[in-house]
């Protein structure tokens, strides 16, 4: 029996650089990909409801495989990577939330340099990176999971 898939994107709408999650939320769902996709640009998962969605996840598909989505910072040098991770994602790291880690596998997309104004340089991510990692990484999933 094949493992359901969840995919949980998550970010801000508000926010350019922290909109990679919601971004390739709608384009899961454009593209009709096979799993559950929860964080879309009109519906966020972010700090106010990340605790509810990971509840709902549990009591609605226990033992599914979740796959999280997120924007992450790193080295100059990064900036436009995918990083891919096995242990799913803690997020709002840059931010400095302490937030539950969530999900089997984390993808995240480098959108900005590590600072310590990690909001400000969030706001300052030009939407052009952000739409490219968010098209790779959707093409990426879409690629592995089917449509």
């Amino acid at each position: 029996m094949k493992k359901e898939i969840v995919i949980l994107c998550i970010g801000s709408s508000q926010i350019t650089g922290d909109s990679v999650g919601p971004m390739v939320g709608d384009l899961l769902k454009e593209k009709g990909v096979r799993a559950y996709v929860y964080g879309t640009m009109s519906r966020p998962v972010n700090a106010k409801n990340l605790e509810d969605y990971i509840g709902m996840i549990k009591e609605h598909h226990t033992g599914s495989l979740v796959m999280v989505v997120d924007a992450t910072v790193g080295e100059e040098g990064d900036i436009g990577e995918i990083r891919i991770n096995r242990n799913g994602v803690k997020p709002g790291g840059a931010v400095n939330k302490d937030l539950p880690r969530v999900g089997d596998i984390g993808i995240l997309g480098v959108v900005a340099k590590r600072s310590n104004n990690l909001v400000n340089a969030l706001m300052g991510v030009d939407a052009l990176l952000v739409r490219k990692i968010a098209r790779r990484i959707s093409s990426l999933i879409v690629s592995t999971l089917g449509a």
